[in-house]
C-alpha cells in the first residue's frame, strides 16, 4: 500500500509540475505584483530547502523576497527546529525592517505556526500547505504513519533525544506552541486537499483562520498551480490589510 501511495504521489507531482509549467501563472502572470516583503519558506518532513526551489523562484519572479530556512533535512527535534528557524526569521525581520511572512509545507507549516506563536512581533502571517495543525501524529493517515514514526525513532536512537521527542507529548512544550491560537497581529491560512495521501485533510483546517481547498495530492502542493494562484491572492490581500491597519 505504501509503495502504491508513493507511485501515485510521484505521478501526481510530475503532472502538477507540468501543468504549472504550461500555465501563465507559473511565469508570474495573472497574480498581483508583490511588494518586496520577505517570505521565509520551510520544507516538510524529511525534505529540505531544495524541495522549495520552484516556489522560491516563483515568489521572486512576482515581486517578493524569498528566504530559505537553512534546513537540509527536516527530521529531528521540532522544538530545536522552531528555535533555529525562529532565529533566522528574527534576523530577516531585523535586516529587512519588516515582519516576515512564513510559507510552510506539511511539517514546515506546523513549525511556522509555532514560530508565529513564539514570535508574534516578527511574523506577519503563516500560510500552511497540507500541514496537520491538529491531532499530532493521529492527523497522519494510518498507511504512512508507521513509516514516518520509524524515521523519527531511528533519529532518536542516534541522537540521545527524549523518548517522546518529535511528538505532541514531548515535555519541551512544542504542542502548546503548535496549537496556540493565531496571534492578534498575525494571520493563518491553510491550503489543503481532500485527496491528501499523507495527512488527514481535516487536521489541516483552522476554524479561526482562512482555509482553501485545492485538488491534487500532498507532495505536489509545492508545485500545484491552484496553490500558486491562491498564494498570490492571499499575499496581495495581506498587503491591503497591512496598509489599511497602518
Amino acid at each position: 500500500m505504501l509503495l502504491q501511495l508513493t507511485a501515485s504521489a510521484y505521478f501526481d507531482f510530475l503532472q502538477q509540475f507540468a501543468s504549472l509549467a504550461r500555465d501563465p501563472i507559473g511565469y508570474g502572470f495573472g497574480v498581483p505584483r508583490g511588494d518586496g516583503r520577505p517570505i521565509l519558506l520551510i520544507p516538510g518532513f524529511t525534505a529540505g530547502d531544495w524541495s522549495l526551489g520552484t516556489l522560491a523562484r516563483w515568489l521572486g519572479r512576482i515581486g517578493y523576497k524569498p528566504y530559505l530556512s537553512g534546513i537540509d533535512l527536516n527530521i529531528g527535534c521540532p522544538r530545536r527546529k522552531v528555535e533555529l528557524v525562529g532565529w533566522r526569521a528574527e534576523k530577516i525581520a531585523h535586516e529587512s525592517g519588516q515582519r516576515v511572512t512564513i510559507i510552510g509545507h506539511s511539517l514546515g507549516g506546523v513549525l511556522g505556526r509555532a514560530i508565529a506563536a513564539s514570535n508574534p512581533s516578527i511574523v506577519r502571517e503563516v500560510i500552511a500547505l497540507g500541514s496537520p495543525i491538529r491531532n499530532g501524529w493521529t492527523g497522519v493517515h494510518d498507511q504512512v504513519r508507521p513509516a514516518m514514526q520509524a524515521i523519527q525513532s531511528f533519529w532518536q536512537t542516534f541522537s540521545s533525544a527524549p523518548e517522546n521527542c518529535g511528538t505532541m507529548e514531548c515535555s519541551c512544550g512544542i504542542a502548546q506552541a503548535v496549537f496556540a491560537p493565531t496571534p492578534p497581529r498575525g494571520r493563518f491560512s491553510a491550503i489543503y486537499t481532500r485527496r491528501d495521501e499523507v495527512v488527514q485533510w481535516e487536521s489541516c483546517v483552522d476554524d479561526a483562520g482562512s482555509n482553501y481547498e485545492v485538488s491534487g495530492l500532498h507532495i505536489s502542493l509545492i508545485v500545484n498551480r491552484q496553490v500558486y494562484r491562491i498564494l498570490g491572492a492571499i499575499l496581495a490581500d495581506a498587503a491591503v490589510d497591512e496598509n489599511a491597519a497602518a
